[in-house]
C-alpha cells in the first residue's frame, strides 16, 4: 500500500481530485527499480507509463558506434515511458534505466483504457498524459536549441539538485550534449 505522501505527490503532479487519484492507484502498481536496472528495453513494447515517486531514470539509445546517448534525464515527479510506442504499439525506440534506486507508480495502457470505458474523466486524463509527453519533448528541443550547456546544467540543478548529486558526470554530460570534462569546467565556473 502507498503512503499518504506518495499519494499526495501523484495527486498534485497529475492534477486530479483525491478520489480519482485513489482510483488510479487501485488500477496501477508501485514498482521499485534497482540502480542500473532497465525498466524498459529498446525493442520491447511499451504498454505502460510511469510516474517517478522518488529517484532518477534516463532514457537512452545506443548509436551505431555502440555509444549510449541520453535523450532524457527524469527525476522525482516526472513521467516516463516511450510514449510513441505506447500509443502506436510499435517497439520501443530507446531504453529507460534507473540511475539510482527508483520508486515508480506504473499504470498499463489496458488499465487506462478500461477506466476510460467506465468514466469519461479518464478519457480527458489520457489526453493530458499525451500533453505531458508533448510538453516534455518540446522542452527538451528548446533546451538543446535555445540554451547553452551551462544554462541547461543550471536548469537541471534547479529541478533536482539532491538527485543530481547521486548521478555520475558521465550521464549528466551525455544528457547535456557535452563531454564530462566540459561539465567539470561548468561546475567549477558555477562554484566561483
Amino acid at each position: 500500500m502507498m503512503d499518504q505522501d506518495s499519494i499526495r505527490k501523484i495527486q498534485e503532479n497529475i492534477s486530479i481530485p483525491y478520489d480519482k487519484a485513489l482510483t488510479l492507484l487501485e488500477n496501477g502498481e508501485i514498482q521499485k527499480v534497482k540502480k542500473n536496472e532497465n525498466w524498459l528495453s529498446e525493442g520491447d513494447r511499451a504498454d505502460k507509463l510511469a510516474f517517478i515517486i522518488q529517484g532518477a531514470m534516463r532514457s537512452y539509445l545506443v548509436n551505431e558506434k555502440g555509444e549510449e546517448i541520453n535523450l532524457l534525464l527524469q527525476v522525482n515527479q516526472d513521467f516516463i515511458g516511450d510514449y510513441e510506442s505506447y500509443i502506436s504499439d510499435k517497439k520501443a525506440g530507446f531504453s529507460i534505466k534507473a540511475l539510482i534506486e527508483t520508486e515508480l507508480f506504473v499504470i498499463t495502457k489496458e488499465a487506462i483504457n478500461r477506466l476510460g470505458q467506465q468514466d469519461v474523466f479518464w478519457i480527458d486524463f489520457k489526453a493530458r498524459m499525451s500533453d505531458y509527453a508533448f510538453l516534455e519533448a518540446k522542452r527538451r528541443i528548446e533546451d538543446l536549441l535555445l540554451f547553452t550547456p551551462e544554462e541547461r546544467y543550471v536548469n537541471l540543478v534547479k529541478k533536482s539538485q539532491e538527485v543530481l548529486q547521486k548521478i555520475t558526470q558521465k550521464y549528466i554530460s551525455s544528457y547535456l550534449g557535452i563531454t564530462p570534462q566540459s561539465l567539470s569546467r561548468i561546475r567549477k565556473r558555477i562554484m566561483k
